[in-house]
């Protein structure tokens, strides 16, 4: 039987669906006692493995198919992952059912398992409380880092975006007036690595599935080029130079860098 309160939910999109049986290879191999349902979302095609997929057609942009999905699920709360969110070591149960009851019990709006960027503050003196938190409106204090989401502030925040670089950006802006807290973990809790990135593998996503036997065709997906490595090295620097959250209100207002590619 699966855990009443929470859903894992995996977004996807056909042009993604390569990446999608390494994830659950993976997924089952080091979570395979995870008592949450496993959830697809994707376009038109269908990926094994998963407990349940949901497919929403062609056309619509990634916040309106997290919509969509959203109001198919039913638990309270929902843990959301992008696809090539690949797992490297076995997950901690116990400790991700202690953090589903500390957002339930603390009203948290998310509880971010990875702190990226670093929670800023600590978040209350209660005994055996080790959480740190985000102020409202500062960058990426909304991200699609994984996390334990409170489901219907997560279906408020995806009618009001498009894209998922939209739902980061603009998203961590929409918060004047919302009281529950955004949370984070003091260390990474859940043991995932981005293995695709600007739609290319990352080496260390070639790494976790050579080392665990999974079988892949490169030729389908290759290793990123240099100019795309030197581009990232320069924002990555930019990044570290100046304060996020000056970066990103800049790039909003220019609409610098936004994207519209579903994942």
């Amino acid at each position: 039987m699966m855990h009443p309160d929470c859903t894992v939910l995996v977004t996807s999109c056909d042009g993604y669906h390569d990446v999608e049986n390494p994830f659950i290879t993976l997924w089952r191999k080091f979570w395979p006692d995870c008592p949450f349902e496993t959830v697809l979302l994707s376009e038109t095609v269908p990926c094994a493995g998963f407990d349940r997929v949901i497919l929403t057609g062609k056309g619509k942009c990634w916040c309106e198919m997290l919509a969509e999905a959203l109001d198919q699920i039913r638990t309270p709360y929902v843990i959301l992952l992008m696809n090539d969110y690949y797992l490297e070591a076995p997950v901690d149960t116990a400790n991700i059912l202690r953090r589903l009851d500390q957002a339930k019990a603390y009203g948290a709006a998310n509880l971010r398992l990875m702190p990226n960027p670093p929670g800023r503050r600590a978040f209350r003196a209660d005994e055996g409380c080790d959480l740190l938190e985000y102020p409202r409106n500062a960058a990426y204090c909304v991200t699609c880092q994984a996390g334990i989401w409170n489901r219907e502030y997560l279906r408020g925040l995806a009618a009001r975006n498009r894209s998922a670089w939209e739902f980061e950006r603009f998203g961590s802006f929409m918060l004047d007036g919302e009281t529950r807290p955004l949370l984070v973990t003091p260390a990474k809790e859940f043991p995932f690595l981005d293995a695709v990135h600007k739609g290319y593998w990352e080496p260390w996503g070639v790494r976790v599935m050579r080392e665990n036997g999974v079988a892949y065709d490169f030729s389908r997906r290759g290793t990123p080029p240099f100019a795309v490595r030197a581009r990232e090295a320069c924002k990555a620097l930019v990044f570290a130079v100046f304060p996020w959250t000056f970066i990103v209100r800049v790039q909003n207002l220019l609409g610098v860098g936004m994207k519209e590619r579903r994942k």
